[in-house]
């Protein structure tokens, strides 16, 4: 069934194999079952995904990391059940169906199995992008940290390109980085092509976590996405459904989720890459080649304003960036995608040097006070394991100084409903979208 686009079908049951350095998971689906899948715009399109573990044996891998994999794996297509690969410890099987709720592991544990821990001497990972939020995780990480490279084999269909990233691990090579680069077509298991849940990329760090002594997994996780800052309203992530689902995935497993720039937004994160030596390293594009993003796409034009933002000397092309359509259609959504981190940019850059601007500008709420966003919120310390917080700590404040009580208020009351549900608002909303037509 490889290469087949199944639409209306659910996974029932994965079963595994290995050959010449590859683990294969295979995907077995009940036709008879389509409640899932149908109703779902993410469409099941192959059902098999390989992973190049190299010297690695498949039974040197414990089967609560086969299981945790699988599951991050296959999530999005699962209906009602699904029996794993492997007989896996009572502790991860527990774990994981106490946070399940769509679909249970039908499977059964092995009282035999004990359950994962990492050794004693062990040491943190990092699923690295090679972007400027995942630089900037491994800039305020331990130097021990093993980053771990997801490299989805290229297709002649699309326009994403590695070469930026291979490049950015190889010069993480140079300078001491245990770096590992790990083959994955996982992101070719799902229509359109991408991550098949949200913390996938971690696969191929699970699958090695045993072998290299990890004990956790990091993640570039920024301020917007963990809190909600820029978008509608503040969430209280540590008490939402996306920390309890994963953490304790991540945890029944025997590895912590660490997110150590949590509390760092993407200003911080810019401020990081151009404080540390991690900056030259990183290139959010992943359309572009190494140091020639393509400044055609949503990230190159965020990524880009907020850097002329941090320096006034930039020189940089906006209104020829702007006239691609996939940046128009970013700008016409409601809200802009992380408005904040646009607001900011805006706020810090001279107007008139960029006329383009002022149409965004009259859409955005140039009052909102930002200056948080230069900071590190605290409190995110508790989503990063306790063996390393310390050590994470101090390597912020490097480059960070820490919200006071006002910035956090303004954080914990990020709500932009008001300025969205205004008519000058959405009047100045559709004299945006009207804009590109003249563009």
């Amino acid at each position: 069934m490889n290469g087949i686009f199944l639409i209306g079908v659910d996974i029932t049951k994965v079963s595994i194999n290995e050959d010449k350095g590859y683990i294969s998971f295979i995907l077995e689906t009940d036709e008879d079952d389509i409640s899932h899948l149908s109703s779902s715009k993410i469409s099941l399109a192959k059902n098999e995904a390989k992973i190049k573990i190299g010297d690695v044996k498949l039974d040197e891998i414990h089967p609560d990391l086969i299981g945790l994999a699988t599951i991050l794996m296959c999530h999005q297509f699962i209906g009602k059940r699904l029996v794993l690969p492997v007989e896996v410890s009572p502790k991860f099987l527990e774990g994981a169906n106490s946070v399940l709720s769509k679909y249970k592991i039908t499977s059964k544990s092995n009282e035999d199995i004990s359950a994962n821990k990492p050794p004693v001497r062990s040491r943190p990972g990092l699923a690295y992008s090679g972007g400027a939020d995942s630089c900037a995780a491994l800039a305020v990480m331990p130097g021990n940290t093993v980053p771990i490279f997801m490299h989805r084999p290229m297709s002649k269909d699309s326009i994403y390109d590695s070469e930026a990233p291979l490049r950015s691990c190889e010069e993480l090579k140079e300078v001491g980085y245990d770096v590992k680069v790990i083959e994955c077509d996982l992101e070719y298991l799902r229509k359109p092509i991408g991550f098949p849940s949200d913390l996938a990329n971690a696969v191929p760090a699970v699958l090695l976590s045993q072998s290299l002594g990890l004990d956790s997994i990091a993640f570039g996780t920024v301020l917007e996405s963990a809190y909600g800052i820029g978008h509608e309203k503040y969430i209280d992530y540590g008490n939402g459904s996306h920390w309890r689902f994963y953490g304790k995935l991540f945890s029944s497993a025997g590895i912590d989720l660490c997110l150590p720039v949590a509390g760092v937004s993407e200003v911080g994160t810019s401020i990081i890459g151009n404080l540390s030596p991690f900056g030259e390293f990183s290139q959010s594009c992943i359309r572009g080649k190494w140091n020639k993003p393509c400044l055609k796409c949503w990230k190159c034009f965020r990524k880009e304003l907020l850097a002329i933002s941090l320096d006034s000397n930039k020189k940089v092309d906006l209104k020829k960036i702007m006239e691609n359509s996939e940046v128009q259609i970013r700008l016409s959504a409601y809200p802009i995608s992380h408005e904040n981190v646009i607001i900011y940019s805006i706020q810090n850059i001279d107007i008139n040097s960029f006329p383009v601007l002022k149409i965004v500008r009259n859409r955005i709420d140039m009052s909102t006070k930002l200056d948080f966003l230069r900071k590190w919120y605290s409190p995110s310390l508790t989503f990063i394991p306790e063996k390393w917080r310390t050590n994470i700590r101090n390597k912020i404040l490097k480059y960070l100084e820490i919200m006071d009580k006002e910035d956090e208020e303004i954080l914990l009351n990020w709500n932009m409903y008001p300025f969205l549900e205004s008519e000058s608002t959405k009047k100045s909303h559709s004299k945006l979208t009207s804009f590109w037509q003249d563009l």
